[in-house]
C-alpha cells in the first residue's frame, strides 16, 4: 500500500512488469476514487471559469473536456480535467492539489449568487480502465452504452444509477489507445469494480499507473 494526497492506495497486486504487460496487452483496471470531483453550476459558471483558468470555455462543446496543465510533486504527476455539460454546468476531476488550486482561484473571483461550487468527491467512486481489450470489457458490463471518443464524456443511467464515463486524457493517452475513466455512486463502487474484473479486467496498482503516465509524458 502507499499513500498519496491523504488516500491509501494499493501499490501493486503483482510485479510491476506483470501489471505493465496487462495494460499493454489486455485490460487493466485502476482505482482512482482518490481523485477530487468538483461541481461548478450556475448562470455565471462559464464566465467565472474563464476568468479563473484564463482560457476560453465557450468554445468547448457540451459533453467535451480538456486537460489542465500538469504539475509534479514528490515524484507524482498531478493532473485535472474540466468537463463541460452545458454553459451552466461543469465538473472538474483530478488530483486533490490540482483541483484545489483551481477551486481557490475560482473562489477568489466568484459571485456566490451566480455560481455554486460543490465538492462531490465522497459521493463518487472512480475507475480507470486501459489496454487493447478495454472496449470488450466495457461492452460486456455497460451493454448498449455508446463509448465516448477521446476528449468526450457522457452521463447515463444503468441499473437505476447515474454513471459517467469519459476519455479524459488524464494519462496523456492518444486516440489509438483504449483508456477510459468510469465514475459511479460510492455506495456501488465495489460492485462495479467486481463487474469489470468478472468481465476480464485485471486489477493493477498505483505504481503501474504512474509508470504508464511517465512513459506517455516522456514519449
Amino acid at each position: 500500500m502507499q499513500s498519496t494526497e491523504g488516500w491509501t492506495l494499493p501499490h501493486s497486486f503483482r510485479s510491476l512488469l506483470e501489471e505493465h504487460m496487462v495494460a499493454q496487452t489486455a485490460c487493466a483496471v485502476f482505482d482512482i476514487s482518490h481523485t477530487r470531483k468538483l461541481s461548478i453550476r450556475g448562470s455565471g459558471a462559464q464566465f467565472w471559469l474563464e476568468n479563473a483558468l484564463r482560457r476560453r470555455i465557450a468554445d468547448l462543446r457540451d459533453g467535451s473536456c480538456f486537460t489542465l496543465p500538469s504539475e509534479t510533486q514528490e515524484g507524482f504527476f498531478l493532473s485535472a480535467c474540466l468537463l463541460r455539460e452545458s454553459a451552466g454546468c461543469f465538473f472538474i476531476i483530478g488530483s486533490t492539489q490540482m483541483v484545489r488550486t483551481v477551486e481557490d482561484k475560482l473562489r477568489e473571483k466568484v459571485s456566490h449568487a451566480a455560481v455554486e461550487i460543490r465538492d462531490e468527491t465522497e459521493g463518487w467512486c472512480g475507475m480507470a480502465l486501459m489496454g487493447p481489450r478495454t472496449g470488450e470489457v466495457l461492452g460486456r458490463v455497460l451493454r448498449g452504452v455508446q463509448l465516448p471518443f477521446l476528449g468526450d464524456f457522457t452521463r447515463f443511467y444503468l441499473q437505476g444509477e447515474q454513471l459517467l464515463i469519459g476519455r479524459l486524457a488524464l494519462q496523456g493517452e492518444n486516440e489509438k489507445e483504449q483508456s477510459y475513466e468510469f465514475f459511479c455512486p460510492a455506495v456501488s463502487g465495489i460492485s462495479w469494480y467486481e463487474s469489470f474484473i468478472g468481465a476480464g479486467a485485471q486489477p493493477c496498482g498505483f505504481a503501474t499507473r504512474e509508470l504508464l503516465r511517465l512513459e506517455r509524458m516522456q514519449g
